[in-house]
């Protein structure tokens, strides 16, 4: 075993909570957003260390996502470019250049990603503010890559 010194950290390890503490929403959109950059950038290790959390607290200690992740949410360079890798384009020539493209491909493949039983749009992907709340449509926008990824 190694000294946790020499041990690399790739993203934060929450500390366990007690379940009428923990919040669900949050665990979930960390989730996501840690699966979509550790994907995006090849695997957790070449996540910016900027982005490794992606929540910081403000003045009233309350959470918001962070300016870069939310800048790299609503573009569609980070969806398009897991979509490539994990399709085995490495250079990232065959990955989708935006979000109406790539969801075109995913309809070709027979997966619609919905949100309240409606097909999620261009537009709902570029929406301000993110909407993260419950299954909303960024998250389902994650969830969607999830099809893609390698078992």
């Amino acid at each position: 075993m190694v000294d946790s010194d020499a041990t690399r950290k790739t993203f934060v390890v929450p500390d366990i909570k007690p379940f009428d503490l923990y919040d669900c929403t949050r665990a979930k959109i960390c989730a996501s957003v840690g699966w979509l950059l550790a994907k995006s950038y090849g695997n957790a290790e070449h996540v910016p260390v900027e982005l490794r959390e992606p929540f910081y607290c403000d003045q009233y200690e309350q959470e918001h996502l962070k300016p870069p992740v939310t800048h790299l949410l609503l573009s569609s360079e980070l969806y398009c470019r897991t979509y490539g890798l994990l399709q085995g384009d490495q250079g990232g020539s065959g990955a989708p250049k935006d979000n109406a493209t790539l969801l075109q491909l995913l309809a070709n493949r027979g997966v619609v990603p919905k949100d309240q039983d409606v097909p999620v749009s261009d537009v709902d992907l570029r929406h301000k503010p993110i909407k993260m709340v419950g299954v909303g449509v960024a998250y389902r926008a994650y969830g969607m890559l999830t099809w893609f990824s390698p078992l």
